[in-house]
């Protein structure tokens, strides 16, 4: 069989609110795509913010070893010589790599192995989608196979105030008929924003559709893998910049009629990490050895293989240092944080992501204000909203250490610094100068 092209499509700020994963919001041509082939149910990122989720896709590797612990645009770099990403690996294979529309994992895409970049300024989808729609109907995209890199800024919020969704782009749902999650409190600010959120979902869902269309009247979908992600939860409390997996929990859907089964699901947990292995060995390349994730290939064809027992995600600088680590299972949930407090006593990460107008309200901080500790476990079957914390509690002793020891053996087994550095995991030199002593100690490195 000739080589698939490959185009993964990776949005901001999704979490898995879409119509294939539960929420009811209308998605029909995304969940057409989950439908004609393999739908992940349990996908988690391994970063909470942008670049670091995003680097953990393209390398296979988590941000303490990629180097990508923080922004881009606050200084990080992916470390493309240690872990190069696979868009220069497939080019190393002989394939064309295109870039349309947005990247976060280095300040020059062609770094990363993208022989050509589509495109201006701006990165909106419906001004992106059909640059990549014209560029199918040429004859370049049938030289030798491709990977395509598509990504808009949907549906990251446009500033934090009043909701951050604009109306005259999105056409926002009825607040009445949004999902308010358990982790939200159910107040009319909260239903609005959701209303809005809806609409840049909807929006993008339309123009993924537009994309799809263009790759069937090109004749080039059948032997196209499309995989569709997202970086991050969505920008809400209790999500985006946390380790709940309302930050974490994340799409992966994979399409590709010539080459895997359609109506496909995937209950066991797979990581961002496994998507680079995955993708490569479905495109019969090698997997190296460095990479950190597992190839889930063999599972999304039906023939074998495993998912994992457990998925690993980090947080290191989002906007604040505020360094840690969690495992997750099928049921339990453990995080381990570095710092007892925050740097900034008036950051907390449950409210940071919330619009100016929710953070003056009594609901947001009654909810989550009192919430910082060292260490947290849930009981996810129980409380799957992960509210209320179970570290002391004698009942799941034996589960807090298991997890822990889990924890503790990923730290050791990828090299973690997060092991032995613990309140002074170094940071990067160009970053946050007004920390004084909290700045990368000793030319620590990653």
């Amino acid at each position: 069989m000739t080589r698939p092209n490959i185009i993964l499509i990776t949005p901001h700020d999704l979490g898995d609110y879409l119509g294939c994963y539960g929420t009811p919001v209308p998605t029909p041509h995304i969940d057409s795509l989950a439908r004609d082939g393999v739908l992940f149910r349990n996908h988690f990122s391994c970063g909470t913010v942008c670049s670091p989720s995003r680097g953990g896709i393209i390398t296979g590797c988590y941000p303490h070893t990629n180097g990508l612990m923080g922004l881009v645009h606050r200084g990080w770099e992916l470390d493309v010589a240690k872990c190069p990403p696979i868009m220069q690996l497939l080019s190393d294979a002989g394939y064309q790599t295109h870039l349309f529309g947005f990247q976060h994992e280095h300040y020059d895409p062609r770094r990363l192995g993208y022989g050509e970049i589509h495109g201006g300024a701006g990165n909106h989808v419906e001004e992106v989608v059909p640059l990549l729609a014209d560029w199918l109907r040429t004859p370049q995209s049938r030289e030798k196979p491709f990977f395509v890199g598509l990504g808009f800024s949907e549906v990251h919020r446009m500033g934090l105030n009043p909701s951050g969704f604009r109306r005259d782009i999105y056409e926002p749902a009825d607040p009445a008929e949004v999902e308010v999650r358990p982790f939200l409190p159910d107040i009319p600010q909260i239903r609005e924003d959701l209303s809005g959120f809806y609409g840049a979902i909807k929006l993008m869902d339309k123009m993924v559709g537009e994309f799809l269309r263009a790759l069937d009247e090109t004749g080039l979908a059948n032997n196209t893998i499309v995989l569709f992600t997202s970086d991050h939860g969505a920008s809400f409390m209790h999500s985006k910049a946390t380790l709940y997996d309302g930050g974490t929990k994340v799409p992966w859907i994979m399409r590709w009629p010539a080459g895997l089964p359609a109506g496909t699901l995937v209950e066991g947990l797979t990581g961002h990490v496994d998507i680079t292995p995955t993708l490569l060995d479905l495109a019969g390349c090698p997997v190296p050895p460095w990479m950190q994730g597992q190839s889930m290939a063999a599972v999304a064809r039906g023939v074998g293989g495993s998912t994992r027992e457990l998925v690993f995600a980090e947080k290191n600088y989002t906007n604040f240092y505020d360094p840690s680590r969690m495992v997750r299972s099928d049921k339990i949930k453990y995080i381990r944080k570095g710092l007892q407090t925050c740097i900034f006593d008036f950051v907390i990460p449950e409210i940071e992501q919330c619009t100016s107008d929710f953070r003056r309200t009594r609901e947001v901080w009654e909810h989550y204000s009192a919430r910082r500790c060292t260490e947290e476990l849930y009981d996810l079957e129980r409380d799957p909203g992960e509210l209320t914390n179970l570290i002391d509690d004698p009942a799941y002793a034996q589960a807090l250490e298991q997890m822990r020891r889990a924890l503790d053996e990923h730290l050791e087994s990828t090299d973690d610094p997060f092991r032995r550095l613990r309140n002074e995991l170094p940071m990067h030199p160009t970053a946050y100068e007004g920390f004084g002593s909290m700045r990368r100690k000793g030319g620590a490195h990653w």
